[in-house]
Order: structure tokens, then C-alpha cells, then sequence
């Protein structure tokens, strides 16, 4: 037992070894996957040992950020839970937590943005199946959390949480411009060049949930 415990550690030590080596790579290039061989070379493992864990290379960043949506709804949940803060002191604790988290991890919405488009069309129905059920539980378990929090409906934490998500990914998307469109644009670039991701975010997020207040 104690073996079968220990073995069991170590494959998941190495598994995070080569999700670890995945986001370096990923974090120096983001506009390309890396391939499977060379995060087997930056994990210090043969490419063989990385097709024992994944089966595709896309399979490796599903799970990075599989993880770290998981992750997330755990934070949302902690952020929410009963204590002696009041509700507004709740959402505005909440929303510079998340927009400090989300802002250090620029691999992690540039990933959310193949999440559709290439990660899932090349992973194994089953494992994505899997992938899909552990989020929307950890996705209904935070709503809960929130809806408890802002004395909301049933069911309207997690599309809280859903168009939280949304509004993320579609201002990072809006103004993830790169250096070659920004020229092509000429003087209309200060539209968007003038914006700054966290600064919006953090503005559209606490107008966002705290008109939830008014509607509670």
C-alpha cells in the first residue's frame, strides 16, 4: 500500500514536472505550442515519458488549463465564503484578487483563447468529457457560494460566473493587439493602445457585480 502511495506521488510529480516545463516554454512563445519533444527536453525527460502522461501535446495545455480553472472556482469560493466582511467588502476583496491573478498569468487567457478552437479538437472525447463534468461541478459549487453571498436566485451564481468569465476574455482578446495590426491602424491604435487591461478590468468587473447589488 505504501509503495502503490508512493508511485502514485511520483507520477504526479513528474506529470507537474511537465506541465511546469509546458508554460515556461509557452511563456517565451505564445503564439505557437511548443511541441512534445521539446518540453520533454525542457522537463529533462525523454519524449517517450511525456506520451505516458498525455497523448497529445495539446492534451498537456488542456490540463494547464484545466487546472487552473479549477483552481479559480476554488478562489471564488474562499473569496465568498461566510465570515464578517460585509457583501461589498466581499466583491471589492474579490475582484483585486482576480484581476491581480489574472494579469500575472497572460499564458493562461491566451490559452483560453485556443480552448475551442485547438486544444479540444485534438484530445481524447473521454478525457474531455472528464474535463468538462470537474468544471461545470466546481462552476456550480462557487455559483452556490455566491448566490448565498449576494442573496441571489438559484442558479444566477454561476452565470455570474460565466459572464465574469466572458467580459475577461473578450477585453484581454480586445486589446491583445499585436505590434503589426497596431501599425496598420495608424492614429485609431490610440483607441485601444490608450486602454490598459487590468485598469479596464477592474472597472467593468466592480460595475458589473456591484449592479448585482441593486438587483438582489
Amino acid at each position: 500500500m505504501v509503495r502503490y502511495a508512493l508511485a502514485a506521488e511520483d507520477k504526479e510529480a513528474r506529470r507537474d514536472v511537465i506541465l511546469a516545463a509546458a508554460r515556461t516554454l509557452f511563456l517565451r512563445d505564445p503564439e505557437k505550442l511548443p511541441s512534445a519533444a521539446a518540453i520533454a527536453t525542457e522537463a529533462g525527460l525523454a519524449k517517450g515519458t511525456v506520451y505516458l502522461y498525455f497523448s497529445t501535446k495539446e492534451e498537456i495545455f488542456m490540463d494547464l488549463l484545466h487546472v487552473e480553472r479549477v483552481a479559480m472556482m476554488a478562489r471564488i469560493r474562499e473569496a465568498f465564503a461566510p465570515d464578517s466582511r460585509s457583501v461589498d467588502e466581499k466583491i471589492g476583496a474579490f475582484i483585486t484578487d482576480y484581476v491581480t491573478h489574472v494579469t500575472a498569468r497572460p499564458d493562461i487567457s491566451k490559452l483560453e483563447s485556443l480552448g475551442y478552437s485547438v486544444l479540444e479538437r485534438n484530445i481524447e472525447q473521454g478525457r474531455l468529457r472528464a474535463y468538462k463534468q470537474e468544471l461545470g461541478a466546481a462552476l456550480v459549487d462557487a455559483g452556490t457560494v455566491v448566490e448565498a453571498a449576494l442573496g441571489l436566485a438559484e442558479g444566477e451564481g454561476a452565470r455570474v460566473l460565466v459572464h465574469s468569465y466572458a467580459l475577461t476574455q473578450g477585453l484581454w482578446q480586445a486589446l491583445d493587439i499585436p505590434p503589426d495590426c497596431l501599425e496598420m491602424m495608424g492614429d485609431a491604435a490610440v483607441a485601444f493602445t490608450s486602454l490598459d487591461f487590468a485598469t479596464e478590468l477592474n472597472v467593468s468587473l466592480d460595475r458589473y457585480w456591484r449592479g448585482l447589488r441593486s438587483q438582489a
